[in-house]
C-alpha cells in the first residue's frame, strides 16, 4: 500500500516520461480494483490469481518462520509502514488467490513485454520506494 500511494503521487513524473504504471495482483479483476482503485496509481491494473506474472519475474516465497520470527530490517519496515499509517489487512492476506508468503517485486518492461529489470524482494516489506523506480526508468530511458 505504502508503494501504491508513492507511486500515485510521482504518476505525473512517470507519465512525463512516457512509462505506464500496472498494478498486478493475486487475484481477479474486483480485487485488483480494489487494491489499486483507491490509490489511483496504475494505467492498468492486472488481475493475476495465478500468479503466472509472479513466477516470470521469479518471485521467491518466504518462509513461514521469516513472518512469524522477523528480522530487524523487516520489524524497522513494519514499524515506519505502519507510522505512515499503513496497515496488513489480514482480510485480503487470507483470500484463496493470496499467497501470504509470496515475496514482493517491480519491474520495468518495455513494450511487448521484455524485461529491462527486476527487482526481487528479500522480505515482505522489500519494496523499492517511487523515487527509486522513477530513477531506474530514467536509467533505462536513457540507454
Amino acid at each position: 500500500m505504502e508503494t501504491l500511494a508513492q507511486l500515485r503521487d510521482k504518476k505525473g513524473e512517470f507519465a512525463k516520461l512516457g512509462v505506464k504504471l500496472a498494478c498486478v495482483v493475486q487475484g481477479n479483476a474486483a480485487d485488483a480494483d480494489e487494491l489499486c482503485g483507491p490509490y489511483g496509481m496504475a494505467d492498468v491494473s492486472v488481475p493475476d490469481p495465478r500468479k503466472e506474472s509472479y513466477r516470470k519475474f521469479g518471485l521467491e516465497r518466504t518462509t513461514w518462520m521469516a513472518l512469524l520470527r522477523p528480522s530487524r530490517e523487516l520489524m524497522r519496515r513494519r514499524k515506519e509502514t505502519q507510522a505512515a499509517g499503513f496497515q496488513i489487512s489480514v482480510k485480503r492476506s487470507m483470500k484463496g488467490t493470496c499467497d501470504i508468503l509470496l515475496l514482493p517485486g517491480a519491474a520495468l518492461v518495455a513494450r511487448g513485454g521484455k524485461m529491462l529489470w527486476v527487482h526481487r524482494g528479500v522480505n515482505p516489506a522489500d519494496m523499492p520506494n517511487a523515487d527509486a523506480l522513477l530513477e531506474t526508468a530514467r536509467e533505462y530511458l536513457q540507454t
